[in-house]
């Protein structure tokens, strides 16, 4: 049974070095943490989510939370099947994506940088709450 036990240590051990060393860091992420997120996050520092109402009422919606949030709206472009976001606020930059999945589903993906390299999770997450709510309080 001990020998069993250390065999299966020994392949776990290889098993995880040999993915490091070969750049599956994000599959290490995933397999250590369990989060559900983990994985999308190491790889573009997104927190999305699939909201089921229509584009137009969680464009109006993360609208309104920005400005409750107190974050400044910088540019909105279009891009192929919704709209790409960026707004400010003292030493944070967003980047938001809002896309229309069916007409009655949309997806808001949201990256909240205080610099090149750092980014703020919980922040992401806030905005993407705060605008799944709006949105469920918005008329019509």
């Amino acid at each position: 049974m001990k020998r069993k036990l250390i065999r299966i240590a020994q392949v776990l051990i290889i098993s995880f070095s040999l993915m490091a060393f070969t750049g599956c860091v994000q599959l290490l992420g995933v397999v250590g943490s369990g989060a559900a997120m983990t994985a999308e996050y190491v790889m573009n520092g997104a927190v999305s989510k699939t909201i089921s109402y229509e584009y137009s009422r969680i464009r109006k919606a993360l609208l309104v939370a920005l400005c409750s949030m107190e974050f400044m709206l910088d540019t909105a472009s279009e891009i192929e099947g919704g709209e790409q976001i960026t707004a400010s606020a003292d030493e944070m930059k967003l980047n938001i994506k809002i896309t229309e999945i069916t007409p009655s589903v949309t997806r808001i993906s949201v990256v909240a940088e205080k610099s090149l390299l750092s980014r703020d999770k919980a922040t992401a997450r806030e905005i993407v709450q705060q605008t799944t709510e709006v949105a469920g309080k918005l008329v019509g």
